[in-house]
């Protein structure tokens, strides 16, 4: 009788167990699990603001550098003289014609194809004026080009030069044809402004 009365003990309890386990996940398990995720985006969630509070508070500290840098840059010549994308896109291209002019009063000894600004896809510490130039030009003229380019305030820069021989018939009245070696040039020119690159902030 006794081991009936424990073995029906057992199997109440074991019910009854049975019976908590399957309320629990029937009405409980979700909440936990639910405030469980909850706890982990409100984690998240002050992670990020905490990150947005510290790079906020660098701002200030960029700008001074910032103001820093254009202070110290002063009147300086190595940078052209305009303050915008526009200006400087003229100033440079001005720049090379004056030159390709003043090296070249025969406009078939060198002369200028092509001028195309483009974009910056590298900024560094100053905002750079980039032009995409093709030309055509003799070879001893070409070199005087050059050498003012590289010796010419504001500073100029070239980039990517590549350059092609083509042979080009003349012809003058009362003369035979001759032929004269022209060049085919193209190349990246660019000179920078004083306008400093402001770091942007990392997400």
């Amino acid at each position: 009788m006794t081991l009936d009365q424990n073995a029906g003990r057992w199997l109440a309890i074991t019910t009854l167990l049975l019976v908590c386990v399957i309320i629990y996940f029937l009405f409980f398990h979700w909440y936990f699990v639910e405030h469980a995720t909850l706890n982990e985006e409100i984690d998240s969630l002050n992670e990020s603001r905490q990150k947005f509070i510290n790079e906020a508070a660098k701002t200030p500290l960029l700008r001074e550098k910032i103001q820093q840098v254009k202070q110290a840059v002063g009147d300086n010549d190595e940078f052209l003289k305009a303050d915008s994308e526009n200006l400087g896109n003229a100033e440079i291209t001005a720049i090379l014609k004056n030159i390709i002019t003043e090296q070249s009063p025969d406009k078939n000894a060198c002369q200028s194809i092509s001028q195309s600004p483009t974009q910056d896809r590298d900024p560094q510490q100053f905002e750079k004026i980039i032009l995409r130039v093709r030309m055509r030009c003799q070879y001893d003229v070409f070199m005087h080009v050059l050498q003012q380019i590289e010796e010419h305030k504001p500073s100029l820069f070239i980039d990517d030069l590549r350059i092609e021989s083509r042979n080009v018939q003349r012809y003058r009245r009362g003369q035979e044809p001759t032929a004269e070696e022209n060049l085919e040039i193209r190349f990246i020119l660019y000179a920078y402004m004083k306008k400093a690159v402001e770091a942007q902030d990392e997400d």
